[in-house]
């Protein structure tokens, strides 16, 4: 689990300028292209004393690069990715920590990826942002899970 990590998020930062970097390697002939997908998530509890309430929204977004054709890079990577990121809003009346797995999905529902976050604390209506949550060749479009594991309401 991880509340901020400053390394994933410089890897995903490298990831993603060696991509735009290797992408752009080709003339006129190698096309890239930026499109940007998003999902939102809203959450209720559903054990102890937040259960049937609204819990927190999470807003996910996806940059994600294409490059065509492939041939026309010599250097460049050989599929095409985007950089997940997330905002967390709180619903609740009282403060909370929060501990749950963001989780993109393939075309067939099946999670292929997933990052653990715990949110120490999280106001009434307060939005934070997370930044990075991951790199991955599986477009935000075709969907996103929050799988919760923890909220405890805090004093």
């Amino acid at each position: 689990m991880r509340v901020v990590s400053v390394s994933r998020r410089r890897l995903g930062r490298l990831a993603l300028v060696a991509l735009l970097t290797a992408s752009g390697c080709g003339g006129a002939e190698c096309v890239t292209q930026t499109t940007q997908y998003s999902a939102t998530i809203s959450t209720v509890g559903y054990f102890g004393p937040m259960n049937g309430l609204p819990v927190a929204r999470f807003d996910l977004t996806q940059d994600f690069i294409t490059h065509t054709p492939y041939e026309a890079c010599a250097q460049g990577p050989l599929q095409d990715v985007g950089v997940v990121r997330l905002k967390v809003t709180s619903l609740a009346a009282k403060p909370l920590e929060l501990k749950f797995d963001v989780q993109g999905l393939n075309a067939d529902s099946i999670p292929v990826w997933k990052q653990a976050v715990v949110i120490p604390r999280i106001a009434p209506n307060e939005t934070l942002d997370l930044g990075e949550v991951t790199v991955t060749p599986t477009q935000l479009r075709l969907g996103a899970l929050i799988v919760l594991s923890g909220v405890t309401v805090l004093d």
